[in-house]
Parts: C-alpha cells; structure tokens; sequence
C-alpha cells in the first residue's frame, strides 16, 4: 500500500479544488433573500406647552391719537397715541410694546416703533406717545398696538 500515484493524488486535488470553488461561488446563492422591510415613518411627537401656575398678565390697548404732519420738505410722517393696559392678575416682565402703522387700502404694515417696559404691574395702564412713523402723503393708514412679554 505503498501510495496512490501521481495522476490520482491529482485528480483529487483538482476535485477538491472544483468543490471548494463551487462553495464559494455558490454561498448565499440558495436562499431566497428576504424582502426589504419598508420603513415606517417615525410617529409625529405632540409637543405640550405648559405656562406656569399662578397669575399671568394679561393687555389690552387702545389708540388715542393718529396724527399727520408735514415736514418742511413735504414729506409726510405720522404721530401716534395710545395706552396699554395689564388686566391680568400677575406682574408683565420684559413688556415689547410694538405701535404698527398700517396702510388702509394693501392692509400692510409701512413703519413701526417699539417700546420696551421692563415690569408692568397687574393693572396698571401706560400711555405712550409715538413721533415719525414714516407714510405717504397721499395714503390713508390706521394704526395698531400689539403687547408681548416674557412667561412671567
């Protein structure tokens, strides 16, 4: 039993070498991949705004005065008079008091001015008076207030 010749060892190495090239070629081959999962969209978070407990302020306002003026130029500008009132039970923080001039006929804003009121009691009412807000002569504008402030 002294050995298999030469052409059998290399028959079995060629052999050998043809199943290993076939596993290789061949692997992952038989099974059916699985179908893509489709993605599902991340479900939409609510979000809730909770305001602190406790008094809270609260603005109305009115305008008192809409004024034009004429410049020497003959450029046109308007004043503005107007009160604010806190009737919320709690004290205003950082109070943005912003006066709008607004043309009548495109219903747009054409000038503003701001006033900034750091504390405003509950109750209390301020009058502010506010100079050159630029127009057209020709125009016809009305004018609004808007107050905001910070979560007290």
């Amino acid at each position: 039993m002294g050995g298999l010749s030469i052409p059998v060892k290399s028959l079995i190495s060629l052999l050998l070498l043809g199943c290993l090239l076939w596993a290789a070629v061949s692997a992952g081959c038989m099974e059916t991949s699985p179908t893509p999962a489709t993605p599902t969209p991340a479900p939409a978070t609510a979000y809730t705004i909770y305001s602190p407990v406790g008094p809270k302020p609260a603005f109305s306002s009115s305008i008192t005065s809409l004024q034009k003026r004429m410049r020497s130029d003959g450029s046109c500008y308007w004043t503005v008079a107007g009160s604010v009132t806190n009737e919320g039970d709690g004290t205003a923080r950082n109070v943005v008091i912003r006066f709008m001039l607004i043309d009548d006929e495109v219903n747009m804003i054409r000038a503003t001015e701001t006033v900034f009121v750091p504390r405003f009691p509950a109750g209390e009412t301020k009058a502010f008076t506010v100079d050159a807000l630029p127009g057209e002569c020709d125009r016809q504008y009305h004018a609004e207030i808007e107050a905001t402030c910070d979560i007290p």
